[in-house]
């Protein structure tokens, strides 16, 4: 089975155009593995995590690209996950519903860290490879390869990897022709006896407890989405560093006895 891992771009909660709600490496995570899935006759299943008010959009969108089954994790808590208690979920729905290749955006768009895709490898015991332009499958007797190709840092590089693997999709290089599945009219049209509903799970149907994954819960404030890249700085001292901390809610905010010393 190929997991699609989702996620609604949450810096356009207003979105309603859906080639607004997805990012560029989901849309390149789910449009690559909707074609490997047919390619090599496997299941594809979506999974995202959070509410359904804000996934269920680019689940149905799944569905309609011709996804066998969506599935989203929604609980209490799950709203101030960090990347690692994000990635834990995600690992865990993975080896709930049996998925072998998992398929993901290489970063997302408010962030664009890139740390989730490798996490989740590391927690299901999978291989990685991220910056991923391409995927083909190749049979050898009993075996299937993955034919792989990276572009990065301007140079491309080729793999042939064997599940179980996690696979970090770049955005398209050329934007697809018209009859490839990959447009937005082709992912948004429904294709006939696709399913329909969503699947929902808690985090006690996957083994999980809400305070053993929200690391972020010890730090002060909610997680706010990136609007725009930052540039990186050299903190000029500790409390430079401290007070930078503070303005980005990643620390708490000084008590009194601090600011009068």
């Amino acid at each position: 089975m190929i997991a699609i891992l989702l996620r609604r771009l949450q810096s356009r909660p207003s979105a309603s155009a859906d080639d607004q709600v997805l990012g560029r490496c989901e849309r390149g995570a789910l449009t690559a593995a909707l074609a490997l899935g047919s390619a090599m006759n496997k299941q594809t299943i979506a999974i995202a995590v959070g509410p359904a008010r804000r996934e269920d959009r680019v689940l149905a969108m799944a569905l309609r690209g011709g996804a066998s089954r969506a599935v989203r994790v929604s609980d209490e808590g799950l709203e101030d996950l960090d990347y690692l208690g994000l990635a834990q979920v995600l690992a865990a729905t993975i080896k709930w519903v049996g998925a072998s290749i998992v398929l993901c955006g290489d970063r997302s768009e408010e962030e664009g860290t890139g740390a989730v895709g490798p996490a989740v490898a590391e927690l299901i015991g999978a291989a990685h490879l991220t910056s991923i332009a391409s995927i083909k499958s190749e049979s050898n007797g009993a075996r299937t390869m993955l034919l792989v190709e990276r572009v990065a840092g301007g140079t491309r590089e080729r793999f042939r990897i064997e599940a179980p693997v996690v696979l970090c999709m770049r955005p398209p290089l050329v934007r697809p022709r018209t009859g490839t599945g990959d447009t937005t009219e082709e992912l948004t049209r429904t294709p006939r006896n696709a399913p329909s509903s969503i699947e929902e799970l808690d985090l006690g149907r996957l083994g999980l407890e809400a305070r053993a994954i929200g690391h972020r819960r010890g730090t002060a404030g909610r997680l706010r989405p990136v609007r725009g890249p930052r540039r990186a700085a050299v903190a000029s001292s500790a409390a430079d560093l401290i007070r930078r901390l503070r303005a980005d809610h990643l620390v708490p905010p000084a008590r009194v006895d601090e600011e009068a010393s």
